[in-house]
């Protein structure tokens, strides 16, 4: 009885402890399976985009700071601050009345020379030029007269002998060589005289352009001879000369006297010359009449007064709304001092694209963007219209700086404003693609790990892959198919 007994309290454990047994190993199996686990990913059909994203600040597309060409006083101001202008408007212009007379000056002038004259008006012209002529013939005899007046009657009162070939100088020079010079000159003198005299035998009025010109040379000779003589009598002195000072002061009377004289003639003869040429220029100008060479250019004179009177008035360049009105009116505005200004509405975003990123942008590129005064949610489409090609560094790194415009206008932006952009620079439609963290790179080889059949096992498989998204997924030329799943994850 005591055997059997023990038997059967021995079948007892054996049952426990194989019931125990096989919990460990469930409970082993088990564990050993969740250690495998891992996560996965399905390969999809759908677009993948690669952005850039990027900070920038808003400013108008157009925007005109403005100034007077040329300084003067304001006499009108035609706007005002918020006011909207179109190109052209005026914004405020300068006292004009002196540059309008100036051009209404000239279109007259211009308006005379592009008709023919009338035989009244010809006769008029040539009357006065050769009244001119005659007066000039007449200044050129009369210079003569006072030339010699000055130097016989006064000049030569220093001399012995002055209008001999053999003139001597009376009174003390300085130096004998001085003296000598003089004697020269007077001499030379004598002959200019003489040659002068015969010059004018037997002249008419046609000869008064050659021989006013000849006066006003002789007198300048006979000016500085006499210039040379006043030297040597102003430095007399009682003690060096052995003259008197009353002497002295009465050479220096007679002297100044002289030269008096001779300014006479040539302010005579100067006056003359010049109302020749004016006649005769004047004469020629009504000859020519409507010449081409005349009209065009009496054209440029009325094309530089134009212009000079469009520089007293500021337009605005662009349509947009006044943004500055500085000056008033009678304030005096000096030339480029910008005291105006106009922005359109059209407004702008310009941001810094760091070298890392700048390869992937192009002209045309679309981004989103939002403005930090009204959040995150609402976007404010735009389009890249310029890249700069200079780079400029900031903080050691070198940034370009694109420029990119709103797609649609919206009363809501302003200038000065923050925009967060998201430039989409590359995008792939109706591709394949799984999250870039199953792609696994193997000293370049492109790999994914494939969940076989029953979801408790992958296997490797190489894939080509394409453009990477900027949300964490990648492009999968091949190597997979729609349906795929992909270990993304390993527990």
């Amino acid at each position: 009885m005591k055997k059997s007994h023990w038997r059967h309290l021995k079948n007892k454990w054996v049952v426990a402890g194989l019931v125990v047994l096989a919990i460990i190993i469930i409970f082993v199996a088990r564990s050993g399976g969740s250690a495998s686990k891992f996560e996965t990913a399905m390969a999809t059909v759908g677009n993948v985009s690669e952005t850039v994203g990027i900070t920038g600040t808003i400013s108008p597309v157009g925007k005109a700071d403005l100034a007077f060409e040329k300084s003067g006083v304001i006499s009108r101001i035609f706007v005002k601050v918020g006011d909207t202008v179109k190109n052209g408007d005026p914004i405020a212009e300068l006292d004009s009345a002196g540059d309008r007379a100036a051009l209404a000056s000239a279109e007259a002038t211009l308006a005379d020379l592009s008709r023919n004259l009338t035989p009244e008006e010809f006769a008029v012209q040539k009357s006065a030029l050769e009244s001119a002529k005659r007066d000039a013939l007449n200044a050129s005899h009369d210079a003569l007269v006072k030339a010699e007046n000055a130097l016989f009657n006064y000049t030569d009162a220093f001399f012995t002998n002055p209008q001999s070939s053999n003139p001597t100088l009376s009174i003390r020079a300085d130096s004998s060589q001085i003296q000598s010079e003089l004697n020269l000159a007077r001499v030379k003198i004598t002959v200019l005289l003489d040659v002068w005299s015969d010059s004018l035998i037997g002249v008419t009025a046609d000869d008064a352009v050659a021989l006013i010109a000849k006066a006003s040379a002789n007198l300048s000779t006979i000016k500085d001879f006499m210039n040379r003589l006043s030297t040597v009598v102003s430095a007399l002195l009682p003690g060096n000369s052995g003259l008197t000072q009353a002497t002295v002061n009465a050479y220096v009377t007679t002297m100044n006297s002289g030269l008096s004289a001779l300014n006479g003639a040539i302010d005579a003869v100067t006056a003359s010359q010049t109302a020749l040429f004016a006649a005769q220029s004047n004469y020629d100008l009504k000859l020519a009449g409507n010449s081409a060479q005349s009209i065009a250019a009496q054209s440029a004179k009325v094309a530089g007064a134009r212009a000079s009177l469009a520089q007293d008035m500021i337009v605005s360049p662009i349509d947009g709304i006044v943004t500055r009105v500085d000056p008033y009116v009678g304030e005096f505005a000096a030339a480029g001092q910008s005291g105006f200004a106009v922005q359109n509405d059209s407004f702008k975003i310009e941001a810094r694209v760091p070298e890392a990123d700048i390869a992937k942008v192009a002209i045309g590129n679309i981004a989103s963007s939002t403005l930090d005064a009204y959040g995150a949610y609402v976007d404010f489409p735009a389009r890249v219209v310029m890249i700069d090609p200079a780079e400029t560094v900031i903080e050691g790194v070198p940034t370009y700086k694109v420029t990119l415009v709103f797609l649609q206008p919206d009363m809501r932006i302003r200038s000065g404003m923050t925009a967060n952009l998201d430039i989409r620079t590359n995008e792939r439609y109706n591709v394949l693609y799984i999250p870039y963290r199953a792609v696994v790179d193997d000293n370049g080889a492109k790999t994914v790990r494939v969940v076989e059949a029953g979801g408790q096992s992958y296997s490797s498989m190489p894939v080509v892959t394409g453009l990477k998204g900027s949300e964490g997924t990648i492009e999968i030329v091949s190597g997979l198919s729609e349906g795929d799943r992909v270990v993304t994850y390993v527990k």
